[in-house]
């Protein structure tokens, strides 16, 4: 491992200092929900009851729930991927109606991939010229769906792969689900890290050919500023795309989705200027983007890209002529910085944005995680509150919901509250059962989960629900009657559990007890009907978790022979996985 260069690097270097975790009182606590990983990047949670995660080097592991320590390796894509500092598997999500649709999606560093030639291109955890000038190790990255199959992901449909990363840090990120069931993910600038890189280091062996003369290096993620200039179209390198979770091709919506002459890459492209967006969280039930933005030598980054709309803007963040609200001034002298930095930084094809909030350092830093608390364990003041962790600063960071709008309230830069210290080096929070925080532990090889006790006398985490279909029922069909099981739930504690549905989608568990129900879904005249049905799940001690999924019921048909006159389909409608 390399020596980390100011914030460049998520993963190289040593593993941050060993210290005790400090909360704001003894009331929280991190145990361990799952051990024994080597580098984990990220989590995912299903309605059922399982658990996936993904390790750097290219594993997807499935645990069969929170209980499970013998855990089913699902893929091994090791032989693709590129392992080297930033480099790795880094993102995995299931679909939003996993596994009714039994779809994984990954974005990781493709060893190989942008021209003709070998893959793997180069050994799977080294880059011999990692820090040469004019050299690197020239790869892309990869957004690729799997089919679960029992326990096996099937064969690799590759969505995207149009990431120029000659060097190895600002890889590829994360891959989310928005409410409105597209696709979203990031991918960091694959510059050189250790001085301004605007193509000057051009690898002569893997050339950039697209990139207009001395706009390539980190000025890739500027290339929608001149996109004119680019041949054929600009590189993904730090941007936010929206696309189909099916084709991977830009969506309705999207800024220049259906403009005349758009690239197809510049038809997917939500937001440009980030220079690592390594971690991005979506509001809950929104499409809403809280982008994690790791700087380079001052400033890490907090940026908000809203909902889309029905046609939304073209979003720019300012990277790298702009690091939090300042400019660089190791690329000030750039003719397209200086565009931007026009009629006081309002010039250019789209003005510069400024972060929804920043925090200064002067050392080793990097923003890696950002969640949302939506549950109601925690106290009151932590309600809707935006959580954020610094793998190096071994810090999680929260900005609150004060006036109670559902939003965090924006706070002075450097102004964060502290709200955890110690042996944290994270590189992913999300919400889980029982509406908890979670964290990927990366250098302790763990996923740990931060719970609440109201008296810590009497500790009692709350149990994970899970919901699935009986053998037999399916999840999209005529009328019929549909039988559901809750029984992968579990309770950490072992604790007995009790059980109550919400079978006809009104938000009210109050249709059936026990571990098993059943519903008969009768047709309706709006039709293809979509409910988002439940079960929660109880301990004996009063905490609880709640898991959802979604029934659909089809029209009767119309005419005996089967035809069926052209409908318009029902809006794509996510619902996350628990």
């Amino acid at each position: 491992m390399y020596i980390r260069f100011i914030a460049a690097l998520l993963f190289a270097g040593a593993s941050p200092l060993a210290l005790a975790q400090s909360y704001p009182t003894t009331n929280f606590r991190t145990p361990q929900a799952i051990s024994g990983l080597n580098e984990p990047t990220q989590v995912q949670f299903a309605h059922d009851g399982r658990v996936f995660v993904a390790e750097k080097s290219g594993r997807i592991l499935m645990y069969a729930n929170l209980l499970d320590d013998t855990p089913q390796l699902v893929a091994d894509l090791g032989d693709a991927v590129h392992d080297f500092q930033d480099r790795g598997l880094l993102g995995l999500a299931l679909h939003p109606d996993f596994p009714e649709r039994p779809w994984l999606y990954v974005a990781y560093s493709f060893n190989g991939g942008l021209f003709a030639g070998p893959s793997p291109r180069w050994p799977r955890t080294d880059c011999p010229d990692a820090f040469s000038a004019g050299a690197g190790c020239v790869i892309s990255g990869r957004l690729s769906r799997f089919t679960l199959e029992g326990s096996t992901a099937g064969d690799e449909k590759v969505l995207i792969e149009d990431w120029y990363q000659q060097y190895s840090s600002h890889s590829i990120g994360s891959v989310r689900f928005g409410a409105d069931g597209h696709l979203y993910v990031g991918g960091g600038d694959g510059a050189r890290f250790q001085a301004a890189d605007w193509g000057q280091y051009g690898n002569a062996t893997w050339p950039d050919l697209r990139s207009p003369f001395e706009q390539g290096g980190a000025l890739r993620a500027q290339g929608m500023e001149v996109e004119a200039l680019y041949t054929p179209q600009v590189w993904l390198n730090g941007t936010i795309a929206r696309v189909d979770a099916q084709t991977g091709r830009g969506v309705h919506g999207n800024p220049l989705f259906g403009t005349g002459g758009a690239s197809p890459n510049a038809q997917r492209i939500l937001a440009y200027g980030l220079r690592n967006p390594f971690r991005f969280a979506m509001r809950p039930g929104t499409s809403e983007i809280w982008v994690a933005d790791v700087g380079w030598n001052r400033w890490e980054e907090i940026n908000v890209i809203p909902q889309v709309g029905e046609k939304s803007a073209l979003l720019n963040f300012g990277w790298p002529c702009f690091e939090g609200r300042e400019h660089v001034a190791a690329y000030a002298a750039r003719p397209l910085c200086n565009s931007l930095y026009a009629d006081m930084d309002t010039g250019g094809r789209t003005p510069v944005s400024a972060p929804f909030h920043a925090y200064e350092h002067f050392g080793n830093r990097s923003i890696s995680g950002i969640a949302f608390y939506t549950g109601t364990r925690y106290p009151a003041e932590y309600r809707n509150a935006l959580f954020f962790a610094d793998l190096y600063y071994n810090r999680i960071l929260v900005m609150r919901d004060g006036d109670n709008d559902g939003l965090p309230d924006a706070v002075p830069d450097n102004a964060a509250s502290v709200f955890a210290s110690g042996n944290l080096p994270i590189v992913e929070l999300l919400a889980g059962p029982g509406g908890d925080l979670f964290f990927v532990d990366f250098y302790n090889g763990r996923i740990s989960r931060i719970a609440w006790d109201a008296d810590t006398a009497n500790r009692n985490l709350a149990p994970s629900a899970a919901i699935a279909l009986a053998s037999g029922s399916i999840a999209e069909g005529p009328p019929r009657s549909v039988e559901f099981t809750a029984a992968n739930s579990i309770d950490p504690d072992s604790d007995a559990l009790t059980y109550e549905w919400d079978l006809d989608g009104d938000g009210l568990f109050d249709d059936a007890t026990g571990i098993t129900a059943s519903h008969v879904y009768a047709a309706i005249d709006a039709q293809p009907a979509r409910s988002r049905i439940g079960v929660r799940v109880t301990d004996a001690r009063g905490a609880s978790d709640e898991a959802h999924m979604r029934i659909t019921v089809a029209r009767d048909l119309l005419f005996a022979d089967g035809f069926e006159p052209p409908s318009k389909p029902a809006s794509p409608t996510a619902v996350r996985s628990r």
